[in-house]
């Protein structure tokens, strides 16, 4: 079973005008930084995870992940996207319609100044970091590869925002079979002793009971 994510990110977009066009670019997700606690553990995103999914997919921008608030997508050519050293970027050639235009005095105003992306783990894009995060003692997800689909900017990045189906279980978002449909997990095979930390705790429960 494959469990859509989405994570936000509060970072000020730029936006410039062109002639007629308005143009707004901004980060969708930044390299080795981690999240803060997805509900008992932390994440980074690697460099490279997302960029065969902005070059093949066809990607469209929303505002705050509305489909009603279309800002471009991959295929017309209003949206750029791609990864370069500092994380996955987009940029977007606002519609001139009334969410385009409002959107613009928005950002031109820093009243928005967040991004956020929807997204799915690929099959083995996933393991858990060799250290844990040493300021929590949280255990730690990387994520290798993803399928990015859909971008843009939100009104309120409160860090993290996921869906529900991801709060239900560290294991299943660890990918260590706490689900029978659930494909074979990608943890790195490690048996060390896990510090007291509930959430270790049940990681290792888990670990264990998979066989691995």
């Amino acid at each position: 079973m494959t469990t859509t994510e989405r994570r936000n990110l509060s970072l000020p977009s730029e936006v410039r005008a062109e002639g007629d066009t308005v143009t707004m670019r901004g980060y969708a997700y930044r390299f080795n930084e981690l999240s803060h606690n997805l509900g008992g553990f932390r994440e980074r995103i690697l460099p490279g995870a997302g960029a065969d999914s902005l070059t093949a997919n066809d990607v469209v921008a929303t505002f705050n992940h509305d489909t009603n608030n279309v800002l471009g997508r991959s295929s017309s050519g209003t949206l750029r996207t791609g990864e370069d050293d500092a994380g996955g970027w987009y940029e977007i050639d606002l519609p001139n319609t009334t969410v385009g235009r409002d959107l613009a005095e928005l950002l031109k105003r820093g009243d928005v100044r967040g991004s956020s992306f929807t997204f799915r783990v690929d099959q083995g894009g996933q393991r858990r970091a060799t250290d844990d995060d040493p300021e929590t003692g949280l255990p730690v997800r990387e994520i290798t590869r993803m399928d990015v689909r859909e971008l843009g900017p939100v009104l309120n990045p409160a860090y993290p925002t996921t869906d529900a189906t991801l709060s239900r279980s560290i294991a299943l978002s660890l990918g260590i079979g706490a689900d029978d449909d659930a494909p074979e997990s990608t943890v790195s095979d490690s048996r060390e002793s896990l510090p007291t930390h509930p959430a270790r705790a049940l990681v290792r429960a888990l670990y264990e009971r998979s066989g691995k």
